[in-house]
């Protein structure tokens, strides 16, 4: 599990949140997984930006998967 300090503020999401799209899930009948939590998503892209690892390094990590993270990542870019 990765330590706090890695993690976004309170302060700096409440920010960060509203700046945010808004998903929108493109399967007919809405039947899919759950969505990671975008702060998670968020915590896990910081984390591979400010520590530079590789993205298949985070699924070590604990705070998302690397696959989610990267999806997000390219959804948000």
């Amino acid at each position: 599990m990765v330590s706090n300090k890695w993690q976004i503020s309170d302060e700096l999401w409440e920010k960060m949140a509203p700046l945010i799209p808004e998903h929108r899930t493109q399967h007919s009948l809405g039947a899919q997984r759950k969505r990671v939590d975008n702060r998670a998503a968020m915590n896990a892209i910081f984390f591979v930006l400010r520590t530079g690892c590789q993205w298949n390094a985070l699924n070590a990590t604990g705070i998302c998967s690397s696959s989610s993270a990267h999806r997000r990542f390219q959804e948000w870019r």
